[in-house]
This record gives C-alpha cells, sequence and structure tokens, in this order.
C-alpha cells in the first residue's frame, strides 16, 4: 500500500494505534448509517451505473488517466439491488456487512467466519449469526499485534503478517480466542517506509509473502526488500521468489494456480508516473523496481518483466482477489478485483478511489489484462478483499472502518 500503507502514517498514524501485547482492543465503533437506496432495475443501461469516471476524479488529477467507467451487458429480467455505499454496474447489491476499525485485511476461515485484521493491533472475527446477511457479531480472535496487513488460514492456523515477522495463531480450546501463537518467521526488513504485507497459499502449500522496501527509490541494503518471498508453513525455506517491488501488497492466486501481486510505483517522477501495476509474478522475475517502469525505454529495463495492467499513478492498488464463486454472472468468474485506495499524499483531494476489475487473458508470453471501474467510492479507501463462501465480494473500506458485501442481485 502506499507508503506502507506505513500506511496512511503521516495521515493515520497507523502504527500508533496498535494495543500492547495482552490488552484487549477498542469494540468496533458505531457508525451511522445511511438509509439504504433502493434500485428497482428492469434491463437498464450501462450509463444508468453512474456519472462517467472521469467526472468523479478531482481537478487535481484530471490529467491523469483514470479507470473507465464499468460496463456489462444488460440483465434481461428485472433486478431489484440496494446499494448502501459507492456506485456498482447495473444488476449489484452492496451492503453494510460489519463496522471493524481501520480494516487492512480479509480472510474467511474454516469455521464460515469473516476474520479482519486491524491497525488497532487486533484480528477480528466477524460472523453472521441470526442469517441476515450482517455480521452483527464482532469479536477479537487475537490481540497485541504491531500492524497486520496479511492473513492466510493453513488448517486450524491462522497465518498473520506483522511488522517484521509472520506468526501463527489458534484457538486451542474453541472458546472463539487464540490461545496459542509462534513465531513462523522473524528478523523481516520492515522498519523503513513500507513492511511486510499480504500472504498468500499455493496449491503446493507453500506461504508467498510480499515485502516492501524501505525507501521510495533508494538500494536496499536487504536483498529480501521489495520481494515476493516464499517459505513453507514451519519457516523453513524462506528465499526471494520474485524481485523488483516497491511494495507488493495485494497477493493471490488465480484459478490455474499462476500468482499475481499488485504494486505501487516510486512519488518522484512526478504527478503521471509511474502507475501502479498488477503482476503475474514467475519466479526469478525482475519487475524493475527501482529504475524501470511501464513507459520507460532505458535499455537496462528491456529484461523487465510489465505489468499485465495498470492503474492511474499514486493511486494505491492494494488489496487483490480473483473472483472463484458462483453468485456473480459467469463472465466474473477468475477476474482479478483490485483494492484502489486513492491518492493520499500526492492528490489527497482525489475521488479515484474504490475496486477495478482486471479480465485477464492468457497468452504466449503470459497474461493480458483490461481493466475498469467495478466500485467507485469517492468517499471510501478500500484496500483488502475476500470472496466469501456465500459468493459475495468483501470489501475493507479503511477509511470509514467497514466491511462491504456485494452480490448480485438482491443482497
Amino acid at each position: 500500500m502506499r507508503r506502507g500503507l506505513a500506511l496512511l502514517a503521516a495521515v493515520l498514524a497507523l502504527c500508533a494505534c496498535a494495543p500492547g501485547a495482552g490488552v484487549t482492543p477498542v469494540r468496533p465503533p458505531t457508525v451511522d448509517r445511511a438509509t439504504p437506496v433502493v434500485r428497482v432495475t428492469t434491463a437498464p443501461s450501462a450509463t444508468a451505473m453512474a456519472p462517467n469516471a472521469t467526472a468523479l476524479v478531482a481537478s487535481a488529477t484530471s490529467t491523469r488517466a483514470p479507470l473507465p467507467t464499468a460496463t456489462r451487458a444488460a440483465p434481461a429480467t428485472a433486478v431489484q439491488t440496494v446499494v448502501e455505499r459507492g456506485l456498482l454496474p447495473p444488476g449489484f447489491s452492496l451492503t453494510i456487512y460489519a463496522d471493524v476499525p481501520a480494516p487492512t485485511s480479509l480472510a474467511f476461515g474454516p469455521d464460515g467466519r469473516l476474520y479482519a485484521g486491524s491497525t488497532n493491533g487486533a484480528v477480528y472475527a466477524v460472523a453472521d449469526r441470526d442469517g441476515d446477511r450482517r455480521g452483527e457479531t464482532v469479536e477479537p480472535f487475537a490481540v497485541g499485534l504491531d500492524t497486520p496487513l496479511g492473513l492466510a488460514w493453513v488448517g486450524p492456523e491462522l497465518y498473520v503478517s506483522v511488522r517484521g515477522s509472520v506468526v501463527a495463531v489458534s484457538d486451542a480450546n474453541g472458546d472463539g480466542l487464540t490461545e496459542r501463537r509462534r513465531v513462523v518467521i522473524s528478523g523481516l526488513p520492515s522498519f523503513g517506509l513500507h513492511q511486510n504485507d499480504s500472504l498468500a497459499l499455493g496449491a503446493d502449500g507453500t506461504l508467498y509473502l510480499g515485502q516492501g522496501t524501505p525507501c521510495d527509490h533508494c538500494v536496499a541494503s536487504d536483498p529480501r526488500s521489495g520481494t515476493i518471498l516464499r517459505f513453507k508453513p514451519d519457516g523453513s525455506g524462506l528465499g526471494v521468489f520474485a524481485r523488483g517491488m516497491r511494495n507488493p501488497y495485494g497477493l493471490a492466486f488465480n484459478s490455474l494456480g499462476d500468482l499475481f501481486a499488485t504494486d505501487n510505483g516510486r512519488d518522484d517522477l512526478g504527478a503521471d508516473e509511474p502507475p501502479e501495476e498488477l503482476n503475474f509474478i514467475r519466479q526469478g522475475g525482475n519487475y524493475g523496481w527501482p529504475d524501470c517502469w511501464p513507459g520507460r525505454l532505458a535499455a537496462a529495463c528491456a529484461s523487465v518483466t510489465q505489468p499485465v495492467a495498470t492503474f492511474s499513478a499514486h493511486t494505491s492498488a492494494d488489496g487483490l482477489a480473483f473472483y472463484d464463486g458462483h453468485q456473480f454472472p459467469a463472465e466474473y468468474f477468475d477476474n482479478a478485483f483490485v483494492a484502489i485506495l486513492g491518492s493520499i499524499y500526492m492528490f489527497p483531494a482525489s475521488t479515484e478511489r474504490g475496486v477495478a476489475r482486471v479480465r485477464l487473458t492468457k497468452t504466449d508470453g503470459g497474461y493480458a489484462g483490461e481493466r475498469e471501474w467495478f466500485l467507485q467510492l469517492p468517499d471510501g479507501r478500500p484496500v483488502a478483499l475476500a470472496v466469501g463462501p456465500d459468493g459475495g465480494l468483501y470489501v475493507a473500506d479503511y477509511e470509514n472502518g467497514m466491511i462491504y458485501r456485494i452480490t448480485y442481485g438482491a443482497p
């Protein structure tokens, strides 16, 4: 995430919010929710969704190319939708699923609950106990964690990427709280501008971890900085899988088992470059940071792996999920969804925030991507995504302390 979701540090002082070990974190705040907007739509046109995305971008960023407005074929029958926040393509609903303070990461557990990391130092377990499709039960599962940015379940253990390390926590007695915690990886180079970010579990049982850089565009002294790291669940075999990324915040595998990562470009090159990236990650690949980026024609950059999709410069492409459910229309299956946090430092007034949809096509050389807006959320800051067992797409809004549930048709 931009400047680490190191993290909105100058603006939101994230690290200062983490409680010490053994301290019960604050309960989620009560958030005033606007009356839901109920829309009954019969065969809507694509233009009914929202104004053109360009109109949603503040004048400070009007020279930059925003994502195009999302479009899709109109449904053949009437669809009732409820949109409580933001702008979506016709036929989709968005409801506020739960209130979680400063959420940074999401993962569904083997018990069906949604687990959410928070910069107050906790991981919360969110449950819909009464079947109303709202997560009315929000309870601390683990506390005393330093900025948890990544979550991945491996059997009964939840692996958590915290500043400088990866820990595994578990509930040994079934009371809904963690009694066991062990350090899996330690000593990561995570005490500069960025830290270690998301986790992803591969089909072979290996874990992958995004490791940010200590600076904006320096030559890092630790070769693990600006990389995708790989290790076994017992912590052995830690090594660099791919390199050349400034802050690879989001990691996810598609249905073919291929690994992808988002990345945030450097900040010193002006308003329009370099773009943020979605990359197809190959073992041994070099993705260019700090000296190469899309559009740079230097000879030294000829061998750098190019991204499969790009986003406006400085908009912070962060959380990543591939849609593997069956609740959305079939054309959404295996599409990549990318959380666009929005510019914090260079263009704080920009409303280019939301969730982008990237349709990927397999090519001889890798993948090609076409991207468009899926959710436009100018008054929020999406940072993490997860697909639920119900087929809904869940979105963590860091700024508003909310988790949204997006479904096709009625919520």
